[in-house]
């Protein structure tokens, strides 16, 4: 809604530049081109003209190809009703090289002030932009206007206003205004993108900013605005200005895209292309740095436009690249050509003067048009791209400090688990012993010391026992079976319990997880057999069976237990059930009075 908005704007700006009341002059004009090698007066171009070589055009076009002739333009001011009456002629072009007029009252011959880019400026005569003069009428006789025109560099402009006073300020009068609007577009953005990245601490957005100020540069000296206020006094400024603000443009844009794109490794060579471009466009720097300060290279502008034109055709094709790849939006592409477009159709059409709207479309006003639609799509992309990033930042601190809390408080809950199973070993273990051991040091029996040091021993046993069923060693796939086979050793030798053992795993690699998870089954239905069942021997089975499942058989041949109760009372059942569950394995327990096998099946898997 707001680029519609904008861009009805621009077209009611662009329809009020329009020639609405000017195009009759053209109507009168008669024109000849001589040689400009050959020095005529006045005089001989007055006879020239009564000897009738002064043609009119049948369809006269906006833009001359003048070359190295002389144009000379002559039409006929009607004799006035009023004392001190005049008319404004315009010539809206800001860099015309040579411009004068000269009048013919009868037989008189008065010349007028010449205007020229370089050397006179429109505004010292009459305060505007464009070359213009204030031609009296005359009460008693109609005066003839003779307008000489030069032009070696380019094409030239010859747009011609021929209006009263009041004609003459309201023209200026609404060209300034939606001028001042215009500028005070490209200030509001370039702040607003400023204070952006300063806030956001995007720093790679200034870099778009300062682009948008060398536009501001470039549309004061384009429109002539820049060498009637602010820079009439530099003969650097007047002849460089507009080629060293795209230079500097050129260059500000190109370290935007290398900041503010997030171009991966696989984006290498465009990201190469934009720098080399950037680079490209400082060293040209450079030159103008020696022409301020030394004079010279006079037709450095032709070549540096030359190599910025190719700069950016290159990086449109980079940016082509990059859409098709989808690392950007399509319409920042058709943002950066649309400038480009209206560079090209400024160039190549060259309408009829009768033709307002195409005269209106032509030359640089639709080149700013397409230039201030650029700014606001990329101005866009700048601030979707940014909140887009900070929102998916957010999103993640907050998955993250999700995850975080719950991993603190499972291990807590793990803590507190862990902590209350030593507690409960301890208690089972070493209580007894305490208690037979406070019993026997209160008895005075000669049989005494000999209980005491049984008691120790068997404390000892246990106590070895029990903090090798807690060690958990650094296991891996490779040390997995040597682990286990450490384990039923030792607990083998440290309890009265005989340990067997059969471990067949070939050719498998299981993850550590799986690894620690059934190192710590094995301890944990172990450790419950020898304290609980009452058992005299313990088998242990790990093998891989023909359908693909590895099987794990931890049997004893104790009392049995009941498992309901067990799961109440909490004998470390519930862990092994919750372990198994971990691995995506299956339990099978088998219990009864002549002893207990619990099965556990899981499937083989590529870790």
């Amino acid at each position: 809604m707001k680029i519609k908005l904008l861009i009805l704007i621009f077209l009611l700006t662009l329809s009020s530049f329009s020639q609405k009341d000017t195009s009759s002059i053209y109507n009168a004009i008669s024109f000849f081109k001589q040689p400009s090698k050959d020095a005529l007066s006045i005089k001989d171009i007055i006879k020239n003209y009564e000897l009738g070589k002064f043609q009119q055009e049948e369809t006269p076009k906006l833009y001359k190809y003048l070359e190295k002739n002389t144009l000379w333009n002559h039409f006929v001011l009607p004799q006035s009703t009023k004392e001190n009456s005049y008319k404004y002629f315009t010539i809206a072009n800001t860099y015309l090289p040579y411009g004068k007029i000269y009048l013919k009252k009868g037989d008189e011959i008065d010349s007028l002030y010449r205007v020229s880019n370089n050397k006179e400026f429109p505004h010292k005569n009459i305060f505007y932009r464009h070359p213009v003069w204030k031609l009296p009428l005359d009460t008693s006789q109609q005066t003839e206007v003779f307008l000489e025109v030069k032009n070696t560099d380019t094409r030239t402009r010859l747009s011609y206003f021929l209006e009263t006073e009041n004609q003459f300020l309201k023209r200026v009068e609404t060209e300034y205004f939606y001028f001042g609007m215009y500028i005070a577009f490209l200030i509001s953005m370039a702040f607003i993108l400023v204070f952006f990245a300063v806030i956001k601490k995007e720093y790679a957005v200034i870099f778009y900013a300062i682009y948008i100020f060398t536009v501001l540069i470039e549309f004061l000296a384009g429109k002539g605005i820049g060498v009637q206020y602010f820079w009439s006094a530099s003969e650097f400024a007047i002849n460089n200005i507009r080629s060293l603000s795209q230079t500097i443009g050129v260059a500000s844009i190109g370290c935007f895209y290398l900041k503010f794109y997030k171009l991966n490794k696989s984006q290498a060579i465009p990201k190469l292309l934009f720098k080399i471009g950037a680079y490209i466009a400082l060293a040209l720097l450079l030159f103008y740095l020696y022409k301020f300060f030394f004079g010279g290279l006079i037709v450095l502008y032709l070549y540096v436009w030359t190599i910025l034109k190719v700069i950016a055709f290159i990086w449109i094709l980079n940016h082509l690249y990059l859409t098709i790849t989808k690392q950007l939006p399509i319409y920042l592409v058709i943002a950066f050509i649309l400038p480009i477009i209206a560079i090209i159709s400024g160039q190549i059409i060259n309408p009829s003067v009768y033709n307002n709207l195409a005269i209106t479309f032509s030359g640089s006003t639709i080149y700013y048009i397409a230039l201030a639609l650029e700014i606001l799509l990329f101005t866009r992309f700048i601030f979707g791209s940014v909140i887009e990033t900070q929102f998916k930042y957010f999103k993640l601190k907050k998955v993250s400090d999700e995850l975080k809390y719950n991993f603190q408080n499972k291990t807590l809950a793990f803590q507190h688990t862990e902590r209350n199973n030593l507690v409960n070993n301890v208690h089972d273990t070493f209580g007894g012993y305490l208690e037979a051991l406070k019993l026997r040091l209160l008895q005075n029996d000669e049989k005494s010391p000999e209980k005491v040091k049984e008691i120790l021993d068997a404390f000892y046993n246990d106590y070895r026992y029990l903090l090798n069923s807690l060690y958990a060693p650094k296991i891996n796939s490779d040390n997995f079976i040597d682990s286990l086979i450490e384990f039923c050793t030792k607990i083998d030798n440290l309890t009265k319990h005989k340990i067997t053992y059969n471990f067949n795993l070939n050719n498998i690699e299981l993850s550590q997880d799986k690894c620690v998870h059934l190192y710590r089954i094995i301890s944990e239905l172990t450790t419950n057999a020898i304290k609980y069942s009452k058992t005299s021997e313990i088998k242990i089975s790990l093998n891989q069976n023909k359908n693909q499942l590895i099987t794990l058989n931890v049997s004893d041949n104790g009392i049995g237990f009941n498992e309901n109760l067990i799961l109440k009372k909490g004998f470390g059942l519930e862990s092994v059930k919750k372990r198994v569950a971990q691995i995506n394995g299956t339990l099978k327990i088998d219990t009864n009075k002549k002893g207990s096998n619990f099965e556990i099946n899981l499937p083989i898997t590529n870790d």
